[in-house]
């Protein structure tokens, strides 16, 4: 039995490396294209920075009574803080007049508005509920909103001060 060899046609070995150079080249410009596409869109995008800035100072939670919450406007603008939650609850309006050098303090929202280095006290006593009824040790947290969309997060413990 003879075997017949039959002549091949391939790509040439040069064309070949050519050809994989080229697709290589392509993919490359592909990735650079998604990767610069997807970076310039994180990095771009962030839009303007918030320049209210809370702080708290101290507190002293009296269980079963109250909750006392100094805080200091430590950013580079004035603050007002027109939202404060306990716990995930809304305060309605706060059971004392805020006290600190802020100015226009009041029961409702708007609370106040502090200029830089200002302070805020606030006392909550039964609005939200769950104020007084926490029990001593446990932690909870209170938030404040700003007018201009700043949020500032505090925990505190039931039956101590900080």
């Amino acid at each position: 039995m003879i075997m017949k060899m039959t002549a091949r046609k391939a790509v040439d070995p040069i064309i070949a490396t050519l050809l994989l150079i080229a697709i290589a080249v392509a993919a490359g410009i592909i990735v650079y294209v998604y990767v610069n596409s997807l970076a310039g869109g994180l990095t771009s995008g962030g839009g303007q920075q918030v320049s209210d800035q809370l702080q708290l100072d101290a507190y002293n939670y009296i269980q079963g009574t109250s909750l006392t919450a100094t805080v200091r406007d430590v950013g580079s603008g004035s603050v007002t803080v027109s939202s404060i939650f306990f716990d995930g609850n809304v305060a309605g309006a706060i059971s004392a007049t805020p006290t600190g050098s802020c100015s226009s303090p009041s029961l409702n929202s708007p609370y106040a508005t502090c200029a830089p280095g200002q302070t805020l006290t606030i006392v909550l006593t039964s609005s939200p509920a769950g104020v007084t009824s926490a029990a001593s040790g446990t932690s909870h947290t209170v938030k404040i909103l700003t007018a201009t969309g700043g949020i500032a997060t505090f925990t505190v413990i039931a039956g101590r001060t900080g």
